[in-house]
């Protein structure tokens, strides 16, 4: 025990050090180097999206800006456009030992808790005893104007695939305070400009520690529930079945076996009409999308086309990766045309519908945080025209993604973890007008208005209701709803 506290001890006060320091060129090269080798060996598709041309480009004009001493703030913002320009929202660029999204400043935080569609802000709340009204429109921060600001934070966004940008927005409901501060400054006091009616209005507020806004988060959070829930409305002829995540704690719930009831249930009931909700769904493991269409699919089908992994020797990098993975690749790794596969996932190989599957009408809920597995899962309903979406595109792409197992490189000097999805999943009979790096885009597309946020008006549930209920007008024509 106190080995490992020693070790603890020494492993934060090295990632002081190196938050701390300023780092010359010569080590600023040496991380881009790693930084570069770990991309090239590791990453399935670094050109999926960007154009190898471009990123060598990116590259070499990112390696001509480490000619001076740098700060590990300024070479992590510095490498960001390398990693934007991948598209995968997937990759992981964090300073060793620090919050994800809050990576470099804790105490001196915007203030407000905001919600932001497209160019504009509306104040939700406050995580500071200092306030402004909530829902009013906040116009500007520090003599920016939000529309500015807003557009200064997205090209320095990762979290989204392909040229999707609900998922950046839906971050930026979450963690803006953070990226504000990594990005633009972290000021003692936030001056900002607010709409209140026809008023312009102004306010300075004092900025927030981490631990002020973990304490918000931690009182207004909902109330807990089952991750996975089934529920039964209109008189039984319709059901809303709720999928938080796809994995499970089994101590809590089990998912396998909460799918077997609830669909045994269905068919019991003759249910007719299910919703099911797959909104802030940010993935898990891939078998359970997998498992879940074996209980919605109508006749057999293929989930993934193939999983590409980079290369099959060992990198020439120190790199994590899991000891599992690295004890049975030779067997799992296959030659294909000009790269390699991975040949041992389920969903390679064509599945049965489940005996209870559901064969009614079918409902979605998506939005910018349906992700990963759940945007897989999204994917092939939506290809086998299995579905009528309802919400906001998938920050998840609809062409796959990047993700599955990791491999985590610490750069020697900044000491700032990259971590890289090795396997590139890609979904099997796609459309043929799939735009190259969208997301699943929904038939009825919905954007909760300020009210609705701050009332807790479910408009997209509401507007998939009405569609079931609806006898007039086809279920899947397009609309758009604010």
């Amino acid at each position: 025990m106190k080995t490992s506290l020693l070790l603890i001890y020494v492993f934060i006060i090295q990632c002081s050090v190196a938050m701390a320091q300023t780092l010359t060129p010569e080590q600023l090269r040496t991380d881009f180097i790693r930084f570069q080798t770990a991309l090239n060996e590791a990453h399935p598709a670094p050109y999926q999206y960007t154009f190898k041309a471009t990123f060598d480009s990116l590259f070499t004009a990112t390696e001509a800006q480490l000619n001076r001493p740098m700060t590990q703030q300024a070479f992590y913002k510095t490498m960001v456009p390398l990693l934007v320009a991948l598209k995968d929202g997937h990759v992981k660029w964090i300073p060793a030992g620090q919050d994800e999204h809050y990576p470099f400043h804790t105490g001196k935080l915007f203030p407000l808790k905001l919600y932001v569609v497209e160019n504009r802000a509306w104040v939700v709340g406050s995580f500071g005893t200092e306030t402004v009204p909530n829902g009013v429109e906040l116009t500007r921060i520090n003599g920016k104007s939000v529309a500015d600001i807003i557009q200064e934070l997205l090209p320095n966004m990762t979290f989204a695939d392909g040229h999707t940008v609900n998922g950046k927005y839906d971050d930026l409901n979450q963690f803006f305070a953070g990226y504000y501060a990594t990005f633009i400054s972290a000021p003692d006091v936030h001056e900002v400009q607010y709409r209140a009616g026809n008023e312009e209005k102004m306010a300075s507020l004092s900025s927030v520690t981490l631990e002020q806004i973990k304490a918000y988060n931690e009182k207004h959070k909902p109330a807990k529930q089952r991750p996975f829930r089934l529920a039964m409305i209109d008189k039984g002829t319709t059901a809303v079945m709720t999928i938080e995540r796809f994995w499970d704690d089994k101590k809590e719930q089990d998912y396998r076996g909460f799918l077997k009831d609830s669909f045994r249930e269905l068919k019991e009931k003759q249910v007719q009409n299910l919703v099911l909700d797959l909104r802030n769904n940010e993935g898990g493991e891939e078998k359970y999308g997998v498992t879940l269409y074996q209980y919605l699919a109508k006749k057999p089908f293929r989930y993934y086309d193939h999983i590409r992994v980079r290369q099959k020797k060992n990198y020439s990098f120190p790199a994590w990766t899991p000891a599992i993975y690295r004890k049975f690749k030779w067997l799992v790794v296959r030659k294909r045309g000009d790269g390699y596969v991975f040949t041992k996932q389920s969903g390679l190989k064509i599945q049965k519908p489940k005996r209870d599957a559901f064969h009614g009408k079918l409902l979605v809920l998506v939005n910018g945080l349906s992700f990963s597995v759940t945007s897989e899962l999204a994917a092939r309903m939506h290809a086998d025209k299995r579905a009528v979406f309802v919400g906001q595109e998938t920050g998840g792409g609809y062409a796959g993604d990047n993700s599955g197992i990791f491999t985590v490189t610490q750069l020697p000097n900044s000491k700032i973890d990259l971590g890289i999805g090795m396997f590139g999943y890609r979904m099997a009979n796609l459309p043929n007008d799939l735009k190259p790096g969208q997301g699943i885009i929904p038939d009825h597309t919905v954007v909760p208005t300020i009210d609705d946020v701050l009332t807790n008006n479910d408009r997209a549930m509401k507007q998939a209701l009405q569609l079931i209920q609806s006898t007039s007008a086809p279920a899947t024509r397009s609309s758009r709803s604010h």
